[in-house]
């Protein structure tokens, strides 16, 4: 499969099943954190929990209250494509102590929420710049 920056075609199918794969595979009885890739991922893909969904509300006082990372029913992924993932494996990431290093000149990077209470996957379009 090849994907193309300003590609009209719709992938978010293929990787919704891949979101769906990953997420069955997990295991979830480790605490999820940033950067959890142990699961089930195609040949030349990389699929890594990046995070929980913010959580906001009101309080009885009517106050806004903010919590980054507190809705744990929303779970977001990064999916990366490598360009030669037809024929090789996903070669491993350079990393920091604190993120991944992203190779835009040799990987597509596809963002994905999952809704658990809804149970529906949304693949972020490609940003075109």
């Amino acid at each position: 499969m090849t994907i193309y920056y300003n590609d009209e075609r719709d992938y978010s199918e293929i990787i919704e099943g891949w979101i769906r794969e990953f997420m069955w595979s997990m295991d979830e009885d480790e605490d999820l954190f940033p950067g959890y890739d142990d699961s089930y991922k195609p040949a030349g893909v990389k699929i890594i929990f990046d995070g929980f969904g913010d959580k906001e509300w009101e309080d009885e006082n009517g106050e806004y209250q903010y919590e980054e990372g507190g809705n744990k029913e929303m779970k977001s992924f990064a999916v990366f494509i490598h360009k030669n993932s037809l024929t090789e494996e996903f070669p491993p990431h350079e990393t920091t102590p604190w993120a991944l290093i992203h190779r835009p000149k040799e990987e597509v990077c596809i963002w994905v929420w999952y809704d658990e209470n809804a149970d529906e996957v949304e693949v972020i379009p490609f940003e075109v710049g």
